[in-house]
């Protein structure tokens, strides 16, 4: 099996732009990880797109990947293309800002490619945040409260959260407690982009790391993201692998719940949600691919994830056997992947 790693932000698909380093650093936790759990496999070649200005050195088994070097001004489409022979499978990490998660499962999908990741249709709805709350709350699955942005209205409730709809991470998310707050925020939004509105939630900001295959869902473990308000704007400072183990079983029926609103899901996935102080589990949004708690799964509970999605490509269910069972903070501050 011949099997290309697409890190979009370390992978090229910046190659004209100026590499943001925060983005960077995840994308390089994950893309690293990934590329660690498919190394342990025997039988795979390992094909590795690389922005020239990213340092190889950092790949751990370099031995084992051939690097495909994106130079400045490459014309990444017809560079793949010019290379598709030489790969299967597609491994894609990528943000749905802006449809670029879609447009690159699309691109691969027109090869004939196999992707170890949610095909189009399941990127294209979880890219909208408002849409997936839709399909999400007709299914009977708590949500955060969510509607479209109207530019012209007024600020209703005491504090709100006004975020880009398909913003990636905590990308254009934003906290205002103000009707001036309110004001000069919209303002500053792109005119040209959709936001939505929702109410600011106390509580316990979580994830959970599952799987998901042919409509079941397979919960790995949940994870605590750390965040902090600079200037209104949310920032993510690490995660916590594996916490609340004791909530197996309840987390479990949650991911099945998503996989019934959502059964054309595929392999990893996370699902962001706020757990409320009065203990309810309100669904922020669905990424459909890798996230930066990935990179610490392996650590916290010995499974290799990326066997197990291989194996679903052979039609394998997956068992998920943890040999481990500790938490593992993934530090997204005290690191920094610096362009060349």
């Amino acid at each position: 099996m011949r099997i290309l790693v697409f890190e979009y932000i370390s992978g090229g698909g910046l190659a004209q732009q100026a590499l943001p380093a925060s983005l960077l650093l995840e994308g390089c936790l994950m893309g690293h990880a990934l590329l660690d759990d498919l190394a342990e496999l025997t039988a795979v070649e390992l094909l590795l797109l690389r922005d020239e200005r990213v340092d190889n050195a950092t790949v751990k088994h370099n031995a084992k990947v051939q690097f495909l070097t994106v130079f400045k001004y490459t014309d990444l489409q017809e560079f793949l293309l010019e290379r598709q022979e030489t790969y299967d499978v597609v491994w894609l990490i990528a943000p749905e800002t802006e449809g670029v998660l879609a447009f690159w499962c699309h691109f691969f999908k027109r090869q004939g490619k196999v992707l170890a990741t949610s095909a189009q249709q399941a990127v294209e709805l979880c890219q909208d945040k408002f849409a997936t709350f839709k399909a999400l709350q007709q299914a009977g699955i708590a949500c955060v409260p969510s509607d479209l942005l109207d530019p012209s209205s007024k600020m209703e409730t005491t504090k709100s959260i006004l975020k880009l709809n398909d913003s990636v991470g905590c990308e254009e998310v934003y906290l205002v407690d103000s009707a001036q707050q309110w004001h000069d925020t919209v303002q500053n939004m792109n005119p040209q982009s959709q936001y939505i509105v929702q109410p600011y939630i106390q509580g316990e900001v979580l994830s959970l790391s599952c799987l998901f295959y042919q409509g079941q869902a397979y919960f790995i473990c949940c994870n605590a993201q750390h965040m902090q308000i600079d200037q209104q704007q949310f920032e993510l400072l690490g995660c916590t692998v594996n916490v609340q183990p004791e909530k197996a079983s309840l987390y479990q029926m949650l991911c099945q719940k998503i996989a019934d609103a959502i059964p054309f899901l595929f392999g990893y996935v996370g699902i962001d949600f706020i757990q409320t102080e009065a203990g309810d589990n309100l669904i922020l949004e669905i990424n459909p691919r890798l996230t930066s708690s990935y990179a610490g799964i392996k650590e916290a509970l010995g499974i290799n994830i990326a066997e197990l999605v291989l194996g679903m490509l052979n039609h394998q269910l997956p068992v998920i056997n943890k040999t481990k069972n500790k938490s593992v903070f993934i530090d997204l501050k005290s690191e920094r992947y610096h362009a060349g």
